[in-house]
């Protein structure tokens, strides 16, 4: 029960990160592109990173090839996720069901973070300088202790601390 949870939150996390990706097409995009950087996660990465309007042109051209592979794997996660609703919604809880489905969200997620960390390796290696290379690390470090922290207290609040 506990794995199914963990992955249900990960895969939260996950739906909303790829439909603020996916809505970043077409008419939102363009927020992005010039003077929008300066808003919401892009825009504080953008704005820590300081990077420049070719760096913010090179980075949309390399969302625009990973965009397909990236939307498709949200499409299967929430067609999961639906099937997913569908087999918990009956009065009876078939659980081999409920895990076989688990499963294929748990590689979906799999693949759409193997996706995202190829989508940072390629703006961090073609992109960004090495003094930005250097901020971008920094940034990282301060994320993950930002998590460890929130793991400590969701761990306290567990415990009754």
């Amino acid at each position: 029960m506990k794995k199914v949870l963990i992955w249900s939150g990960a895969a939260l996390i996950l739906i909303v990160a790829g439909i603020a990706a996916a809505r970043a097409d077409g008419r939102s995009w363009h927020r992005w592109c010039h003077s929008g950087w300066e808003f919401g996660p892009l825009g504080y990465v953008a704005h820590a990173l300081d990077l420049n309007d070719a760096q913010k042109t090179q980075i949309k051209s390399i969302w625009q090839t990973e965009r397909p592979t990236i939307s498709s794997l949200v499409h299967e996660f929430a067609a999961a996720s639906k099937e997913m609703d569908a087999a918990t919604a009956q009065d009876s809880l078939d659980e081999s069901k409920v895990q076989e489905i688990a499963d294929r969200q748990g590689a979906t997620v799999a693949k759409l973070l193997v996706e995202r960390e190829r989508l940072k390796s390629k703006i961090y290696s073609t992109v960004l300088t090495p003094d930005q290379r250097t901020k971008a690390d920094e940034l990282q470090a301060r994320w993950h202790s930002r998590l460890d922290q929130i793991a400590d207290k969701l761990g306290n609040a567990a415990d009754g601390k």
